[in-house]
């Protein structure tokens, strides 16, 4: 388990605290926690560790949101997220250390580009429902490599034109059965849960309830665009310098 500074703490307990808020009410800040997670532990390490607050966040999710689920969206995605979680797994596998990082700042970087594009258009953009596929694979790909399936998540179930309730009744039950899906191949494929993960992952799970519990008041007083705003910069900045940090020897 890696030795941290209380800095260092301090930024991985507000990562597992928007986790929860982006549970509970407003998606798209745990972004965040994705590159705080990279940025200041071992890449694979901070996979394992991360798939574990969000599983503890997705609990509180579910028992907030679930009645609101549309399950027929969930249907038309999990096949083929299954598909790329295995593709996912297959290729943390085969990936060290040294190589991962820049990969994921590059997919980062990206979700954070096709999220400012989405957020600059006048209207939601249509994405026809054969797109669920693409969707499905997307997601399962980028949240076994990097727990950052929500930007992708968020642009189908948007242009799937959802009430605010069912997005997050939805998105809720879909990352609950997703992630723990992804504990078996994270555990005998990609090797990135273990005792260490949960223990280090123990302790940040109070903040994780903390932020569930405050996210879906939060929502209802402050603007949701106004947050994935702020999430989709500090993404943005956050990925980039991990980018140009992987480059330099």
């Amino acid at each position: 388990m890696p030795t941290l500074a209380l800095w260092q703490w301090a930024l991985l307990a507000f990562g597992a605290f928007s986790v929860g808020i982006s549970k509970t009410g407003v998606p798209g800040l745990g972004i965040v926690s994705v590159v705080i997670f990279t940025l200041l532990l071992p890449t694979k390490f901070s996979v394992g560790a991360a798939l574990l607050v969000l599983i503890c966040a997705d609990l509180l999710a579910v028992a907030v949101h679930r009645k609101n689920g549309d399950i027929k969206q969930i249907l038309r995605l999990l096949p083929w997220s299954v598909v790329g979680i295995a593709l996912g797994a297959l290729f943390l596998n085969r990936m060290d250390d040294r190589l991962l990082k820049p990969v994921l700042g590059a997919v980062l970087f990206a979700i954070c580009l096709t999220g400012i594009w989405r957020s600059q258009q006048k209207g939601v953009p249509k994405v026809p429902a054969w797109a669920a596929p693409l969707a499905g694979l997307a997601a399962g790909f980028t949240t076994m490599i990097a727990n950052a399936a929500g930007p992708v998540t968020t642009l189908y179930l948007l242009a799937m034109r959802l009430p605010k309730e069912a997005f997050l009744g939805t998105a809720a039950v879909y990352f609950f059965l997703i992630n723990w899906i992804k504990v078996p191949f994270s555990i005998f494929l990609s090797h990135n849960v273990a005792w260490e993960s949960l223990r280090f992952a123990v302790w940040l799970f109070p903040y994780a309830i903390l932020g569930g519990l405050v996210g879906k008041p939060l929502s209802e007083r402050i603007s949701q665009q106004r947050f994935e705003q702020l999430a989709l910069a500090l993404t943005a900045l956050g990925s980039l310098w991990m980018l140009v940090r992987s480059l330099i020897p």
